[in-house]
């Protein structure tokens, strides 16, 4: 599910919508900050892809402020979770509803609406999370039957009054019955049992197949009835660990099953939580019981291997007899045969399914389908064979036998002829000169992994870590110079720099410095391009690599990676400011006390200078430090509005983003996911740009 293109014009009216639906969401949903679900397809081992869910849903419900007069023991703990579990679920596509200390009365309401309202899709998926008390009575015939504890439940030693006012087991069973929706995943932080739902312990976590995508209906339970649930709350941290990227996928292929969850937890769980055992069943039905509930990981951590620098970028070499055939990527022409080293960006899963064609005038196309590997060479070498001319028209035939093809390269899927290529797009150049002659660079559509997590450096504004998509864009390769700047000044009449700038950027070569965000902006205009969003620079920044602290690695600053404070600006400094005050290294010599000029680095992986020191350069976005918490997955830009903890609007947040650190950070502030809010007016000494353009297929 790809957005359009977004233009500057489209982005600022993008912005007034979003304030719009805002407004909206906090008057017609005051419980929750719900984000609206993703389509989501996995991949089998064989690459086969299997469309799962349109969209994803969950109801999550903590109990924990229990009547002293009912006897159940307070549970802050599980009202604190349940908002930490709807939190990240919410991160992670679901459309999240909380609630928090219901009766009996208002679970069945909450309940009823879930499972009707979002249940009635097949295509969707639903989870339902539960934190707080449960019970286990025996029938009549010695039977488990575990029910919830709502805050009207009385003491089971009234078992009528028991009976009526909990939720026992055999409701949640029948009613997973009415669901249209394919797979549905309850999960109880509580103890209790229920021999209905065939709960067990240990069970084999399997790989996404054809059957994955049966209807399913699980249940994972914290505990067994005679297990005190412990205050540590093992059960959630297993499960938000995983989703979250806090400890290591148990079957790396960026999938998590139910299976595999429930798998996990039964493991890890005990050795947090001493006696704890959590359970794992499906429903007795033999039409809802053989798919699995997944969740597709957006960190995609099975592909780290030992933290070794990764590329998502894979490399294609096309070669065809005759030469000259126009060679297509899912349509899109992307130049001519003999095609060298082409690039295309496989996201952060490392792989990309793909169809590469050929086509040459009098020769039949031909069309392969590929899965492409990050850091991976596709090579083809076709033959294409001559169309004959017919003396008179022929009744269509089927298509001719797959050519041989070698046996590390996937199969020919498909030969079609040249008449029946329709509608391909015009070609898309890896480089382009924009209108002010800067060379600019084409960053491929794809995902990848934004900000930092915990094994990176970050801080509370580059955290959490969370998977984005972002639509190809042209890049400039180098910052905006002073002379390009001089350029735009002259032809468009725009006020001139301060005189003070060139004691920082002294040549025509060097990054410009003192423009306001409105200055770049308008620069950016008048040369056809728009300045980035937060998320285009850092894709781009990153130059491939997944969770690196630098754009270059791991490898520490030495001074010839990047211009930073360096020793012969301590130099500088040790006349103007007190010694306390100079955090100039005094080891490093990266050979410029300020500015370099643009270029004077090794480039990144995507052949982009200066991504990191120079100078930091404006984003398009508004500074909200909380923004990574609720960034949607496809081209997020910041909102302009800023909230408070009950996401009540305010103020309006004037700050801007600016990226990329600069020659007045110290080496521990040069890092790639580093990102400040800067006043949309401020001229800066050490605040520069470059500019993007939207590639329109």
């Amino acid at each position: 599910m790809k957005m359009l293109t977004v233009s500057l014009g489209k982005i600022l009216l993008l912005l007034f919508l979003g304030l719009f639906s805002v407004t909206i969401q906090f008057i017609a949903v005051p419980e929750v900050s719900a984000q609206r679900g993703l389509k989501i397809s996995v991949h089998t081992e064989d690459g086969t892809e299997l469309d799962l869910y349109n969209d994803s849903y969950a109801l999550v419900i903590g109990n924990g402020d229990y009547p002293a007069k009912n006897g159940w023991k307070l549970l802050p703990g599980a009202v604190n979770d349940a908002k930490e579990v709807a939190e990240v679920l919410n991160r992670h596509g679901f459309d999240v509803t909380l609630k928090i200390d219901l009766t009996k009365a208002e679970f069945n309401k909450a309940f009823t609406d879930f499972i009707y309202k979002s249940g009635k899709d097949k295509d969707n998926r639903l989870l339902f999370y539960y934190a707080g008390h449960g019970y286990t009575t025996k029938s009549a015939i010695g039977e488990d039957l575990g029910y919830l504890v709502m805050l009207d439940t009385p003491n089971p030693e009234n078992a009528g009054e028991f009976d009526l006012y909990s939720i026992d087991m055999v409701k949640f069973v029948a009613d997973s019955k009415k669901i249209h929706a394919r797979h549905v995943l309850f999960m109880f932080d509580s103890r209790f049992s229920g021999t209905i739902l065939n709960l067990r312990n240990q069970v084999t976590p399997l790989h996404i197949t054809e059957r994955t995508k049966n209807p399913v209906r699980q249940f994972i339970t914290s505990g067994r009835a005679d297990e005190p649930v412990s205050d540590r709350r093992a059960f959630k941290e297993g499960f938000l660990g995983l989703l979250e990227g806090r400890v290591a996928e148990p079957m790396p292929d960026g999938y998590l099953t139910g299976v595999e969850l429930a798998d996990y937890l039964y493991r890890t769980v005990p050795q947090f939580s001493v006696g704890q055992h959590p359970q794992h069943g499906k429903i007795h039905d033999p039409q809802l019981n053989t798919g699995d509930f997944v969740f597709v990981l957006p960190q995609n951590r099975h592909q780290e291997r030992n933290a070794v620098e990764l590329e998502t970028l894979a490399t294609l070499r096309i070669t065809s007899v005759p030469d000259g055939a126009t060679v297509y990527i899912d349509g899109v022409a992307v130049g001519t045969t003999p095609l060298q080293n082409y690039q295309m960006d496989t996201g952060i899963r490392l792989e990309k399914p793909v169809n590469v064609g050929l086509e040459l005038s009098g020769y039949k196309s031909r069309v392969q389908k590929v899965i492409l590997q990050g850091g991976q060479q596709f090579a083809w070498d076709a033959q294409l064979d001559q169309i004959v001319e017919q003396s008179a028209p022929l009744k269509p035939e089927p298509d001719p036998p797959q050519p041989e093809i070698r046996e590390d390269v996937q199969i020919e899927s498909d030969i079609i002829p040249n008449e029946e290529v329709q509608s391909l797009s015009p070609n898309v150049s890896q480089t382009i000169l924009g209108a002010d002659t800067a060379p600019m660079v084409l960053i491929p559509a794809g995902d990848f992994q934004m900000g930092s997590d915990y094994n990176t450096i970050g801080n509370a504004a580059t955290r959490p870590m969370h998977t984005v998509y972002i639509d190809a864009f042209y890049i400039d390769k180098y910052e905006v110079t002073v002379g390009q700047y001089n350029q735009f000044v002259r032809a468009a009449n725009y006020h001139p720099l301060p005189s003070w700038i060139y004691k920082y950027a002294p040549t025509d070569a060097h990054p410009v410095v003192g423009v306001s965000w409105h200055d770049a902006k308008a620069y950016a205009k008048w040369a056809g391009k728009r300045l980035p969003t937060e998320a285009e620079w850092e894709k781009a920044a990153r130059g491939g690599l997944i969770q690196k602290n630098h754009s270059w690695g791991d490898a520490a600053v030495d001074g010839t990676q990047c211009n930073f404070a360096d020793k012969s600006l301590r130099t500088i400094w040790n006349t103007e400011r007190e010694p306390d005050d100079n955090w100039a290294d005094e080891n490093l010599d990266d050979g410029y006390a300020y500015t370099a000029p643009v270029g004077s680095y090794p480039p990144n992986g995507y052949g982009l200078y200066d991504m990191v020191g120079n100078v930091w350069e404006w984003c398009f976005d508004a500074y909200d430090k909380n923004f990574y918490a609720n960034s949607p997955y496809e081209n997020p830009i910041a909102e302009i509005l800023i909230k408070d903890g009950a996401n009540n609007i305010v103020a309006v947040n004037k700050l801007r983003v600016i990226r990329g650190n600069s020659w007045y950070d110290g080496v521990s502030s040069v890092w790639i996911a580093s990102r400040l809010g800067q006043s949309p007016e401020g001229e800066i000494t050490n605040t520069g740009f470059r500019c993007v353009k939207s590639v329109t297929p």
